[in-house]
């Protein structure tokens, strides 16, 4: 005899053929205030805390298929935390991790750009209860050198302007490279506008184009600029 299908049962459709099996179950219910019986929960309670404390969402900056392994693997060699990182898979490309200790988490978030065979890996953290589809993953912080700029012009306020396309502004090292011919910045950039290739400057009767070069680039489109696909795709 075959099984008996209803709204509550499991079946073999994807994770968005799920989602609009409840919208849809849930739209048909006529429901009423007095059938309710919430659970009130204490974002402060203590052990709620640590259980979301150095969350974060992950997301795989890609449309090719990868194995989720593969990337673990990856990503905990190059973080190198001194504690276990935990991961766990939410979608195709977008995952829960969290870490340990204080180290782990700053280095992780704040030391990327992050690349998984030559694909961005983005992150935000993440509070544990908002649903994790919700959550904007658009940015990711790299560094960019902007060369042959003349020593003048050599200044945080000025390079602040000269790259407002490119992203927010995070750190800025005029001086310390070895070879003296540009300037490094650190930038949080918008994953869905194209990358900033120059910055110009109009002094006088004067127009200078200078080149803007990026270190550990990420797969990008060299058709468009966007960071995430390429040309073919």
């Amino acid at each position: 005899m075959a099984a008996t299908s209803n709204a509550f049962s499991s079946t073999n459709l994807g994770s968005q053929g799920r989602d609009d099996d409840l919208g849809d179950f849930f739209n048909k219910l006529d429901l009423h205030e007095e059938e309710f019986d919430d659970v009130v929960v204490e974002e402060e309670a203590p052990e709620l805390l640590e259980e979301i404390r150095w969350v974060a969402l992950a997301r795989v900056q890609t449309m090719q298929n990868f194995s989720q392994s593969a990337f673990y693997k990856d990503m905990r060699a190059a973080w190198n935390c001194s504690q276990v990182v935990r991961f766990r898979p939410i979608g195709p490309n977008l995952f829960v991790v969290q870490v340990y200790c204080l180290g782990d988490w700053d280095r992780i978030m704040g030391q990327g750009p992050w690349l998984f065979r030559n694909m961005a890996v983005l992150l935000v953290p993440y509070d544990g209860f908002t649903n994790a589809e919700e959550v904007p993953i658009d940015y990711m912080p790299i560094w960019l050198q902007i060369h042959k700029l003349p020593d003048g012009y050599c200044r945080h306020d000025l390079i602040v302007k000269l790259l407002r396309s490119a992203g927010e502004v995070l750190e800025t090292r005029l001086n310390g490279n070895s070879r003296g011919d540009y300037v490094r910045v650190r930038v949080k950039h918008d994953i869905r506008k194209p990358l900033t290739k120059f910055v110009s400057i109009v002094k006088g009767e004067t127009h200078k184009v200078y080149a803007v070069r990026y270190e550990k680039l990420a797969r990008f489109c060299s058709a468009c600029g966007i960071i995430g696909h390429g040309h073919k795709e």
